[in-house]
């Protein structure tokens, strides 16, 4: 300790145009003082919620403590960011309650989504948002709805997190009739997973329909997003 204190000395009243090594006879070139081993600091000035905001101080990949804009330290923060879609119509036949495979990702930054499956599986434990919309081709008077299931890990246990689920009403008009609900449901969640545990999204209906599937993918798509 009186070793490190005196260097801190001759530091900073005198000017030193050699490299400093603490714990170590071979300082790393890109830095004036290299302390092989862990540093405390005793005293220290505790930084604002406005500071926070501007940057922050990290150790890269050599061990080199630097100050990154802390936009850059939310840009790059490894977490799951997943949007899916239908590029085509998917088939719903007659009672069903089934996965929807959302066939083409625009972006899955950890690859946890398989569109072959319809199953998105997290990598790490934490909170995610998850939310999906469908819309039918064609409207038929009956049950349909869109819900979210959680799969535990070992993949025994399907629960049911969120839903939106009514009757296609139609009426009357002339010689025809007036489809007055809408083609479309839509659900959104926040829940909380562990490493391991699924994510899917089931269609039921009670009659045979089609779900939109577009190349832009604004009719039917999901999307999922850990927000800590």
């Amino acid at each position: 300790m009186r070793r490190f204190i005196l260097l801190l000395f001759l530091i900073t009243q005198y000017s030193v145009f050699a490299q400093v090594g603490i714990g170590t006879t071979a300082p790393h070139p890109d830095v004036m003082v290299d302390i092989n081993g862990a540093l405390r600091v005793r005293e220290y000035v505790e930084g604002s919620e406005n500071a926070a905001k501007d940057s922050i101080a990290v150790f890269d990949g050599r061990g080199v403590l630097e100050s990154i804009p802390t936009r850059l330290l939310l840009a790059n923060m490894d977490k799951s960011l997943v949007k899916a879609k239908l590029n085509s119509n998917f088939t719903i036949a007659l009672l069903s309650n089934v996965i929807i495979k959302f066939d083409t990702e625009d972006f899955d930054i950890k690859d946890e989504f398989d569109p072959t499956t319809g199953y998105f599986t997290a990598e790490y434990e934490g909170i995610y948002r998850v939310s999906a919309q469908i819309k039918t081709s064609s409207l038929s008077a009956g049950d349909l709805g869109l819900a979210i299931y959680k799969t535990n890990v070992a993949g025994t246990v399907e629960t049911k997190i969120a839903e939106e689920n009514f009757i296609n009403v139609s009426v009357p008009l002339g010689l025809s009739t007036l489809n007055v609900s809408p083609p479309t449901r839509a659900v959104s969640t926040l829940v909380q997973l562990q490493a391991g545990e699924k994510i899917s999204f089931k269609v039921y209906s009670a009659v045979g329909l089609s779900l939109s599937g577009t190349s832009s993918g604004y009719d039917s798509f999901c999307t999922i997003e850990q927000v800590r």
